[in-house]
């Protein structure tokens, strides 16, 4: 009879190891899918606002062709498309290619939000932001539903009739807006249109 209890014994003991074992390999298993679904849906939302954070073009137009029947000013009204999460614009950068200067613009950080905007005030390397209408989640410096916002800054250069000009909105995250026109055949009122 003392050997059968010697036996008992040894397998309680094996059968309490093999339990701890389990229930650590659980606690395992438990921790990385809590871990690998954390890391999922955070990529998740990265990749939705990646593909759904853009701005649409309202309109596009250049100033002051009146004089040299040339334009050094641009004026582009935007907003966010549906569904698009707020657009930092001290994060975002507008590059101006034409066919032989390229450049890109930075928000010029010292404008007064209320004030319209000059493209004159803003040097060859920044743009400036004025909120024709704010929208019910409104907040300086960015753009969020709601928001038509005016986008105003010099050209690189003095563009002539008949030129091909891209302009490329590239936010921090979300899609990069492109506006490709050409300047029309004859340019001689104050304000020319581009875009529509």
């Amino acid at each position: 009879m003392n050997k059968k209890a010697d036996m008992g014994i040894g397998t309680l003991v094996l059968f309490i190891a093999m339990i701890l074992v389990a229930a650590i390999a659980a606690g395992v298993l438990i921790q990385t899918a809590t871990s690998l679904q954390s890391r999922a849906l955070e990529t998740g939302k990265r990749s939705t606002s990646e593909v759904s954070t853009a701005i649409r073009t309202i309109l596009l137009y250049g100033e002051d062709a009146s004089v040299n029947r040339s334009i050094t000013d641009v004026r582009q009204h935007v907003k966010l498309v549906a569904g698009a999460d707020a657009i930092k614009f001290n994060d975002s950068v507008i590059s101006i290619d034409t066919d032989n200067v390229s450049i890109d613009l930075n928000l010029d950080n010292t404008q007064n939000y209320s004030d319209l905007p000059t493209c004159e005030a803003a040097s060859g390397d920044t743009y400036r932001v004025y909120y024709i209408k704010e929208g019910s989640g409104h907040i300086d410096g960015y753009i969020v539903v709601g928001d038509v916002v005016e986008l105003c800054y010099a050209l690189p250069r003095e563009v002539m009739e008949d030129e091909l000009i891209r302009f490329n909105f590239v936010p921090k995250s979300g899609s990069v807006h492109t506006v490709s026109v050409t300047t029309p055949g004859t340019m001689i009122t104050r304000r020319v249109f581009l875009y529509p």
